[in-house]
């Protein structure tokens, strides 16, 4: 049976651009509700992409972890 991990990693990628697209459009919407120039927006661009990264990070780590054992 071929190992399942390979297809994980790709859909990690996929969650990177997902989370980062849901996150910029809603700090665009906030932007429009609040009447600021892009603020919301980039603080959205790095929430996502840092929630993103961590969750990246501790997967690749129990991986790891799971395969040292």
């Amino acid at each position: 049976m071929p190992d399942p991990r390979p297809l994980r990693y790709a859909g990690l990628g996929l969650q990177l651009a997902a989370t980062l697209v849901v996150f910029v459009l809603v700090g665009q919407w906030l932007d429009k509700k609040a009447g600021t120039d892009g603020v919301f927006t980039i603080v959205g661009a790095f929430v996502g992409f840092g929630g993103t990264l961590y969750s990246l990070i501790r997967t690749l780590s129990k991986d790891k972890d799971e395969n040292e054992q």
